[in-house]
């Protein structure tokens, strides 16, 4: 249990268990002001606080103790030119507010206890400004002047006419808790959803203030205003800035920072005609038990901006058994029928986690675009849940079922991006709009793995279409890529195998590239494909890396559709496709899409295959770049060839005799058709060394026909790579290449081949 955690539950029970007792015990005025406040009873419960010193503007109360009991009301009698009214609390007991804070006029209203502040769950507000719950030692002045919550004895302050310009923080500020009765989450498109919890007027900001701040079951809302939650743990002074909807709070004086919790469905809304603003400081934000942070668009306005800067970690965790809709979340919507654009969702933190059904989400059911999502997160951003049947954790952007507005934005920039057990990060599209685009930067790894318990959602990065709009991009630069045991990266409208929750539409899929230094697939998949059925064409797909592996792996760009397939281009060191692999950007009736790779060793096992064919319409081609000396022109549908073609010593011209060495070419799809192809099957090599004799083979060669002649192609080195296997190159390296053991010209030296590479038979590990 956290220590803010631990203090406020010991709070709030001694406040359940205050005794009823006169309102003048609760609210006790000192004797600290030229004009000192005044407390009188209307009514049976409610308290009017007159007197004060007013200096301009200005009027300030200062009280010994100051609470708020259920079911009463604390009304501020000021004038109607007053525009703030400071209060502080110099005693020494905590202020418990249950009841009605009331003050006439657009009156500012600031509490300052920095003994801590408690709100209970019927603790409400009533004023036409904003409003300030904080801990602070002291409010300070653009004159310099400070009104302290602990004046020098017998000293009287010195007051101004100046307006608010910071909150000042000494060392070991308390602590502000909010409880409530867990229904602020909302659930209609009205403006006013509730009238329980802490709320504000449109235009004015709610503020809360102080050391650890927990909202349990707890509602803090305004309608399109300022949402402001600060944890502050070290002396400094916080600022006040001026806005159009009241004030923003700036934390560049501040080196310390606390936590702040929200638990058992807490909710923080700042959701209006336009979205309103929110910004939360603090060292640790947690969310969990179906808490929200929400600002969305319900009308014509436009979206406010939510901002969250938590300097070592941002956790959100869900309740697995809870609808998506109303779990754990930090969102920024489009409500239906509303025509503004949502607002934005910018954090910066150590650590994100998103666990459990938990998710950030912007986006858009109406006909306003839906705002985007900025994570940076210098360490590490998880995303991740439990195995079970419901919905996945996220990070999305989405343009939903009936929307006409776009999907907006997703950028992650940290060092390491882990998606497990069903996680997902996708833009997309289900309306007309187009689709948002997706970017990811991880200065270490991106891992994309597993899937939920029924297997109907798998972890995947992704920008799709599901209706008529477009996909967006989406780009990962990365040290290491790793999509394995189901893991997916995919953009377009290609239909997740048993998701039955998405059906793809007839938008096209967007642009697909990574950058990293090593992409590794193992039962993984990448696509930029469109599904059966649909009109989208295949989408582009760029991959550029220091080596790329494919185990039991996809990477495609094929159209299931009448549009056309999309093209590959894999620039790579190393390409590895193993355990029925396929690079594929086929189409069903329209072109098939291209393929072209530039690598430097390309290595396929017999079940693989790379293609680029169309069922009904034209196929398209495979390109592969290598080291030999022409670049290969491979056709998507290789035709066989007459005979087994073999590759011979250079030095059986000279000695009349039959070579000792035979290298035999096998594959599933056939064989080159020249000496400049390469075989866009797939295949392996067999190194067959049978001295002073001839090869038997039980099983006839099969008969190919083609309408090449069959051309020796001529074995200029053997090397030895890194791993110490042998293989025969047709052209001599330039470079010297370490462990090479003969060439062409060197055949016939007294150094028998048989003394150097023993009799064996190698084939390619497809392990």
């Amino acid at each position: 249990m956290t220590k803010a955690l631990s203090w406020l539950i010991k709070g709030s029970t001694l406040f359940c268990l205050l005794p009823w007792e006169p309102i003048a015990a609760q609210i006790a005025p000192d004797t600290t002001l030229r004009v000192n406040s005044s407390v009188t009873r209307e009514g049976n419960n409610t308290s009017a606080i007159t007197g004060g010193t007013q200096v301009g503007s200005n009027l300030f109360h200062s009280f010994g103790q100051f609470s708020v009991l259920t079911g009463s009301t604390v009304y501020f009698k000021n004038a109607p030119d007053i525009q703030n009214i400071l209060t502080r609390v110099t005693g020494s007991s905590i202020s418990n507010i249950d009841g009605l804070i009331r003050a006439n006029g657009i009156a500012n209203v600031f509490l300052i206890n920095p003994n801590g502040i408690i709100f209970g769950p019927n603790a409400s507000l009533n004023i036409g400004g904003s409003f300030f719950g904080t801990t602070a030692s002291n409010i300070k002045f653009a004159d310099g002047i400070s009104f302290d919550a602990k004046p020098f004895s017998g000293a009287e302050p010195l007051l101004t006419v100046s307006v608010p310009v910071g909150l000042g923080f000494g060392t070991n500020a308390g602590n502000i808790g909010v409880f409530g009765d867990g229904q602020g989450i909302r659930k209609t498109s009205d403006l006013i959803d509730t009238s329980s919890g802490l709320r504000v007027q449109p235009n004015q900001t709610l503020a809360l203030v102080g050391g650890d701040i927990v909202l349990s079951r707890g509602t803090l809302k305004t309608t399109g205003g300022q949402i402001e939650l600060g944890s502050v743990a070290g002396a400094g002074l916080v600022n006040l800035i001026p806005t159009d909807k009241g004030w923003t709070l700036g934390y560049s004086g501040i080196s310390a920072f606390g936590e702040i919790q929200l638990s058992g469905a807490a909710a923080v809304d700042a959701s209006g005609n336009g979205g309103g603003n929110i910004q939360i400081q603090a060292r640790k934000l947690m969310l969990d038990g179906g808490s929200q942070i929400e600002s969305s668009t319900l009308g014509a306005g436009t979206g406010g901006t939510m901002k969250i800067n938590a300097s070592d970690s941002v956790n959100l965790v869900g309740l697995p058994e809870v609808n998506s809709f109303f779990n754990t979340g930090i969102s920024s919507l489009v409500y239906p029928r509303a025509t503004g654009s949502g607002g934005n969702i910018n954090i910066e933190t150590g650590r994100l986690n998103v666990r459990d059904g938990a998710g950030i989400a912007a986006g858009t059911y109406g006909f306003g675009n839906a705002g985007s999502i900025e994570v940076l997160a210098h360490d590490s951003v998880e995303v991740l849940r439990k195995p079970t049947a419901n919905a996945g954790s996220s990070i999305t952007s989405l343009a939903q079922r009936g929307s006409t507005g776009s999907g907006g934005n997703i950028k992650i920039e940290t060092a390491r991006l882990s998606l497990r057990s069903g996680g997902v990060i996708s833009s997309g599209t289900f309306g007309q709009g187009s689709g948002g685009n997706v970017s990811i930067t991880a200065d270490e790894e991106v891992q994309v793995t597993g899937k939920s318990l029924t297997g109907n959602s798998p972890s995947r990065i992704s920008a799709r279409t599901g209706g008529t709009g477009k996909a967006g991009n989406l780009t990962i630069e990365a040290e290491r890529l790793t999509v394995t045991d189901g893991g997916r990266v995919n953009i377009g409208g290609e239909k997740i195998p048993k998701n039955l929750n998405f059906q793809p539409g007839q938008g096209n899929a967007g642009t697909l590239r990574i950058n990293a230094d090593s992409i590794n697939l193992d039962r993984g998949t990448i696509t930029a494909g469109t599904e059966g059925g649909t009109k989208g064409e295949g989408g582009d797909i760029f991959l550029h890396s220091g080596d790329l592996q494919l185990h039991d792996s996809i990477i495609t760009a094929t159209a299931g559709g009448n549009g056309d397939g999309g093209n590959i281009t894999i620039n790579t060191d190393i390409l590895v496709a193993i355990k029925n692999s396929t690079i594929t950007a086929n189409a069903f009736e329209g072109e098939g899409g291209n393929i072209k790779i530039d690598t430097k060793g390309l290595f396929l096992s017999p079940d693989s295959k790379i293609t680029a064919s169309s069922q009904f319409g034209l196929n398209g081609t495979t390109q592969i770049n290598t080291l030999f000396t022409n670049p290969v022109q491979a056709k998507a549908e290789p035709e066989a060839i007459r005979a087994t073609p073999e590759i011979a010593s250079v030095c059986q011209g000279r000695s009349g005799t039959v070579a000792r060495s035979k290298l035999v070419v096998t594959g599933t799809s056939g064989l080159p058709t020249s000496s400049n192809d390469l075989p866009v099957s797939d295949f392996s090599w067999q190194s067959n060394f049978v001295p002073d004799q001839a090869i038997n083979n039980s099983e006839k060669p099969k008969s190919y026909s083609s309408e090449e002649p069959i051309q020796i192609i001529e074995a200029q080195a053997l090397i030895q790579d890194s791993d110490g296997n042998f293989i025969l190159t047709a052209k001599q390296p330039n470079t010297v290449v370490h462990n090479a053991l003969l060439s062409a010209s060197s055949c016939f030296q007294s150094s028998d081949v048989s003394k150097v590479l023993p009799v064996t038979k190698t084939t390619q590990n497809d392990d």
